[in-house]
């Protein structure tokens, strides 16, 4: 496995430097800002959209699950993490360094499983179980953030496909537990409305 990881992940950093307008669109999606904070905006406007309360509070539960699965990840994460230690692409190899250092940067935290695509793809798989329109638009970012990472050398392919899938079964484990809490959510609906929150 370590081997097929290392092929791929050497291809797709090999790629940097060949084009200057790749290049700026990796360190772009590779931020630590960008993405997280597009994809808030978009759950914030999400939360106003609907032709009809019944399809706002539709959208509105969706973005509560996406909330709470964001957060449960970066928990499970940071678990994950206690349990097992991954070194980073550019650690096993330190003549990557000068790649990270054109894309990202080098970070500290374990690689496995990888944060980003673990809150990026949790994300993304809440407002997919609502609407599949939307959420196939909010996987594109969700995808791109952990494939500059590993394109920059801070993540390996497998830490992106185990954060990608702990995100993934996060957001279907919260959306199972906000089902079972049924009755506290219609309440919270119906108190936010009436102070105009939802």
């Amino acid at each position: 496995m370590h081997v097929v990881d290392e092929k791929i992940l050497l291809w797709i950093n090999g790629l940097v430097g060949k084009s200057a307008v790749l290049d700026r669109i990796m360190i772009l999606f590779a931020n630590d800002y960008f993405v997280p904070v597009l994809l808030s905006l978009i759950l914030l406007g999400l939360w106003f959209q609907g032709k009809n309360m019944a399809e706002r509070e539709n959208y509105q539960r969706a973005i509560i699950v996406a909330a709470v699965s964001m957060g449960s990840a970066c928990g499970f994460v940071m678990a994950a993490n206690h349990l097992y230690y991954h070194p980073h692409p550019f650690q096993a190899m330190p003549q990557l360094m000068g790649t990270v250092n054109h894309i990202f940067y080098p970070i500290h935290d374990p690689s496995f499983p990888s944060n980003t695509s673990a809150v990026t793809f949790a994300c993304a798989t809440s407002i997919w179980q609502r609407s599949h329109k939307i959420g196939w638009f909010l996987f594109i970012p969700a995808i791109l953030m952990p494939f500059a990472k590993v394109y920059a050398a801070v993540y390996w392919p497998s830490d992106v496909v185990a954060g990608a899938i702990l995100g993934i079964l996060t957001a279907y484990f919260i959306k199972l537990v906000v089902h079972l809490l049924e009755p506290f959510v219609s309440i919270f609906f119906k108190v936010a409305r009436k102070i105009c929150l939802a």
